[in-house]
C-alpha cells in the first residue's frame, strides 16, 4: 500500500522559498514553516484588509512577505490578491451567516482569521502543524485582548491525523464550521480521501460543517484572472501564478484537481458526505482589492462573486 505523506512535512519541500525573499540562509532567517503560511496572509495584506495587516506586523517578519522577486509580480498581484481576499471574505461572511459560533480552520497558515473571529465573539481553532501552532499562538497574543485570545487557539493537528483532528475539535462546545483555504491541490487523492474522513468522524461528533473553495480552486483562480484581464489573456496569466506556487513546492497541481465538478462530487460523496455547490456571496459585498478596478472589471467580478464556487460538505 502506497504511504501517505503526512501533510506536516509538505512544508519541507517549500523552505527553499527564503533563499528567493531574503537571499540568507533559512535557518537563520525562515521558521520551518511553508511558504503559503506567510504568502497567503501577504495577499490579504496587500489586499488592505486591516486584520491581515496587523497579524502580518506581528510577525516581526514582514521582510519574509516581500516577493517582489518573483517574475511577473506585478501582473499576479492584482489576481491575488482578489483571489485570497474573495476566498477569505466568502468564508466569514458564510460563518456568520448562519450563525456559526465554532470555527475550526484546516491548515490555516498565519491566516488573519483567528483575529476577525475571536473579535466577533466566535471561537476560532487553527489546526496546523508544530511549527505554525508554537508562533501561530504568539502572534495571535499579539494582536488580541485578553478576553479575545480566549477564544482563539492554533492546535497542533495534521489534516491526516484523524486523533489530532479531532483533539483539536474538542477545544469547542457546539456545532463546528470547518473551513480550509488552499490545502487539497497539494495532496494526493488518497490523502484528501483521508482528510475528508477526518473531517466526517468530526462532523459526527460535533455537528456542524466542512466549507471550502479547495475543489473549485483552478477555476477560482481562472476566475479572478478574468475580472483583472478579460477572457482572452486569463488562461495565461493563470498558468503563470499556478507556476510559481508549482516550482517553489516542486508540486504539479492538475493531477490533484478533479476534472469536473461532477467527478469531484462522486469522489466526496464516496466518502460520505453530502455536497452542494453555493455562491460565493449570498448577499452584495464589498472588497478592500476592488479599489483601483474600472467599470468593466467591476462588472465582471459583480459576476464572479455569484459564482457557485463555495462547496459546502455535510454529513448525508
Amino acid at each position: 500500500m502506497k504511504k501517505i505523506l503526512p501533510v506536516k512535512w509538505l512544508s519541507v519541500l517549500v523552505l527553499g522559498l527564503c533563499l528567493l525573499l531574503s537571499g540568507k540562509s533559512w535557518a537563520a532567517e525562515f521558521e520551518p514553516v511553508s511558504y503559503t503560511a506567510y504568502t497567503s496572509l501577504f495577499w490579504l495584506r496587500e489586499a488592505g484588509v486591516p486584520e491581515a495587516a496587523e497579524y502580518a506586523k506581528a510577525t516581526g517578519k514582514q521582510h519574509l512577505l516581500f516577493t517582489g522577486k518573483i517574475k511577473n509580480f506585478y501582473t499576479l498581484q492584482p489576481v491575488n490578491m482578489l483571489y485570497h481576499e474573495m476566498r477569505y471574505a466568502a468564508l466569514n461572511e458564510y460563518i456568520q451567516q448562519n450563525g456559526y459560533k465554532n470555527v475550526m480552520d484546516i491548515a490555516c497558515g498565519f491566516s488573519s482569521r483567528g483575529l476577525y473571529m475571536a473579535r466577533h465573539g466566535i471561537h476560532f481553532v487553527g489546526a496546523e502543524f508544530p511549527a505554525v501552532a508554537v508562533y501561530g499562538n504568539q502572534y495571535l497574543v499579539k494582536c488580541l485582548k485578553p478576553e479575545e485570545v480566549k477564544l482563539a487557539s492554533y492546535e497542533v493537528a495534521d489534516a491526516t491525523d484523524k486523533a489530532q483532528m479531532m483533539a483539536a475539535a474538542d477545544k469547542m462546545e457546539g456545532p463546528v464550521c470547518i473551513t480550509m483555504d488552499g490545502l487539497m491541490m497539494y495532496l494526493t487523492h488518497e490523502q484528501q480521501a483521508s482528510v475528508l474522513q477526518n473531517i466526517k468522524a468530526v462532523l459526527q461528533k460535533h455537528g456542524g460543517c466542512y466549507i471550502t473553495s479547495d475543489f473549485s480552486a483552478r477555476d477560482f483562480v481562472m476566475g479572478a484572472s478574468k475580472v483583472v484581464y478579460g477572457e482572452k489573456n486569463a488562461r495565461e496569466v493563470y498558468k503563470e501564478s499556478a507556476k510559481v506556487y508549482e516550482e517553489i513546492a516542486d508540486a504539479d497541481f492538475d493531477p490533484k484537481f478533479f476534472a469536473t465538478d461532477e467527478e469531484a462530487k462522486k469522489f466526496i460523496a464516496a466518502q460520505g458526505l453530502k455536497v452542494k455547490q453555493i455562491p460565493l456571496f449570498k448577499e452584495s459585498f464589498k472588497l478592500y482589492s476592488e479599489k483601483g478596478l474600472n467599470k468593466l472589471q467591476l462588472q465582471r467580478l459583480d459576476d464572479l462573486k455569484k459564482a457557485k464556487i463555495l462547496w459546502l460538505i455535510t454529513l448525508e
